[in-house]
């Protein structure tokens, strides 16, 4: 398997002046600790509804209810946030890649025309 947090040759000044992302290395780490926040969090408004049963059974099952669709739609949102995030990075990947071929093929016209 990849190495997620491959941070080797990041040095000092490729994050002082942006040469190399950052981002998409911590981006796993973020998504993973942002879904157990929300899966905490939506456990949390379960449990908190449960002492609701002997007051109301409709308040006690509207928080149960309240939970599960924390923890489902929270995971969805930070799924699809993520990707949006990955999506952007992947684009600049590419656009880093059609630039250095266009400036190796500049490069290689200007050898020929020396010649």
């Amino acid at each position: 398997m990849k190495d997620i947090f491959d941070l080797k040759g990041l040095t000092i000044k490729d994050l002082l002046f942006f040469n190399k992302m950052l981002t998409p290395k911590l981006l796993p780490l973020f998504y993973w600790l942002a879904l157990l926040c929300v899966s905490i969090s939506g456990l949390f408004i379960i449990l908190g509804s449960l002492s609701l049963i002997g007051i109301s059974f409709f308040m006690a099952m509207s928080g149960i209810i309240s939970g599960i669709i924390t923890i489902v739609m929270g995971a969805i949102s930070i799924r699809i946030g993520c990707e949006l995030i990955s999506v952007l990075f992947n684009i600049n990947r590419n656009i880093e890649k059609v630039a250095n071929s266009q400036q190796n093929a500049v490069n290689a016209d200007d050898v020929i025309e020396e010649k």
